[in-house]
């Protein structure tokens, strides 16, 4: 949807699990100072304070799962001294009939909208880019799709079908802590 809704060649496909991959195109594009790569490591800073008046930019996505998109993080080297960036907020997503993992994940396609929009400061890309993605999840609920809530909404919700590991339900639980504390609990701040 990204490369039918920009101009011709603004968006470039490369498809692999590690990169790059003897493609000097790629290679270019990727030792380029003004290449950025969104991806929420360590060492990334908010989008919004990349100064646009040094672009244009050429933003470089993951496309996958978490675990590939780590994957294809953590097999490609090139991509590790880049200059990498983050979206703080993301708000909700518009891919409705996709469950995704946690409240505030976005698929690809909304976080490069999201991201572009950031760093042309412009949102008619948020409103004309996610406008196709809008008409997909409409037809696919009038043909039989359904509205489909995160899994961390489902876990909390006591509506999640599979069972959790340990390790995911003791992360939930200090989330849970974290957001909303019982003030009739001690805490460090307030214990004698």
């Amino acid at each position: 949807m990204l490369s039918v809704g920009l101009a011709p060649g603004k968006c470039l496909i490369y498809k692999g699990k590690r990169f790059p991959r003897h493609d000097q195109e790629l290679e270019s594009i990727l030792a380029d100072k003004r290449s950025l790569l969104l991806y929420p490591s360590a060492r990334s800073v908010p989008i919004e304070q990349i100064d646009p008046s040094e672009g244009p930019y050429n933003l470089i996505l993951i496309d996958g799962t978490w675990p590939q998109a780590k994957a294809i993080y953590h097999s490609s080297t090139a991509l590790h001294g880049m200059r990498q960036v983050k979206l703080v907020s993301s708000g909700t997503s518009s891919y409705i009939i996709r469950t995704q993992p946690t409240e505030g994940c976005l698929s690809t396609l909304e976080t490069a909208i999201e991201a572009l929009s950031v760093l042309e400061r412009d949102d008619r890309y948020r409103e004309q880019l996610l406008q196709p993605l809008h008409v997909l999840c409409q037809f696919q609920l009038a043909n039989g799709a359904v509205t489909h809530q995160s899994k961390e909404f489902l876990i909390r919700h006591n509506q999640y079908p599979k069972l959790i590991g340990r390790r995911l339900n003791r992360l939930l639980k200090q989330a849970e802590n974290f957001k909303d504390p019982d003030p009739t609990e001690p805490t460090e701040s307030n214990a004698s």
